[in-house]
């Protein structure tokens, strides 16, 4: 067997149950044990796997643990840094969430290829002391966000952003899924204590440019879809039962 840890901050527990709770199919079929635990001001999520699979196992390991970095860490960093006025609370999230993913998918590249190639992973030290240029990029997006924003622009800026999206998601029973039908649960790394607009802001972080429904939306989910994807929504027969 070969132990794998990943790490973090005691209270970032919520990234490494995300890492877990993502790969438990993954980790299932290839008999890994895991468990979470807490020592000295850190949760520690340990992964016991049999030779066999170790070399996949650590690559969708990292993955996950670039994910934390590209929406969690982002979110945080955003969230403290960006004093944008002119929106209401929910059009705040809106705004941080379209910014994590307006790059995404760069910014988990860039952090997985400093993640990889150990047995165990420090994420907040990772991110500390390897990932400067990420940050140094970071800062610049927030230098360069107006010191106000308007309803209007803000729904400028996110069509804009998901203009040249390929993507197709899905949207059934409350919950995301990609064209493989994966569910997507990206928005557990943001602020899990707002409810409202939960599939929306799932939505943006998937990068995609169409949305499948297939059924009955909460109405902030509905407003904002619509109003953000427009003709790129199709409703499926299940919407309408």
């Amino acid at each position: 067997m070969v132990q794998i840890t990943l790490t973090d901050k005691d209270y970032n527990e919520g990234n490494l149950e995300y890492i877990r709770f993502t790969l438990r199919e993954l980790l299932s079929q290839a008999e890994c044990h895991t468990e979470v635990r807490r020592a000295g001001g850190r949760s520690i999520l340990i992964v016991d796997c049999p030779a066999y699979y170790a070399d996949i196992v650590k690559r969708e390991l990292c993955d996950k643990a670039a994910d934390v970095i590209a929406v969690n860490y982002k979110y945080d960093y955003f969230k403290r840094k960006i004093m944008t006025g002119g929106l209401g609370s929910f059009e705040r999230e809106l705004l941080l969430t379209s910014l994590i993913a307006a790059d995404l998918e760069e910014d988990k590249r860039y952090a997985f290829g400093r993640l990889t190639g150990f047995e165990s992973v420090a994420i907040d030290g990772i991110f500390h002391f390897r990932l400067r240029p990420l940050k140094s990029k970071w800062l610049g997006i927030v230098n360069c966000m107006p010191e106000y924003f308007q309803g209007a622009q803000l729904h400028d800026f996110i069509t804009y952003l998901l203009e040249d999206k390929k993507r197709k998601v899905f949207v059934e029973d409350e919950k995301v899924y990609d064209a493989q039908y994966r569910r997507l649960s990206r928005g557990e790394l943001m602020d899990k204590g707002l409810e409202e607009g939960r599939i929306v802001r799932e939505v943006l972080l998937s990068g995609c440019g169409e949305v499948e429904v297939n059924s009955p939306l909460p109405a902030v989910d509905e407003k904002y879809l619509k109003e953000y994807f427009g003709d790129k929504i199709i409703l499926g027969r299940g919407y309408f039962s």
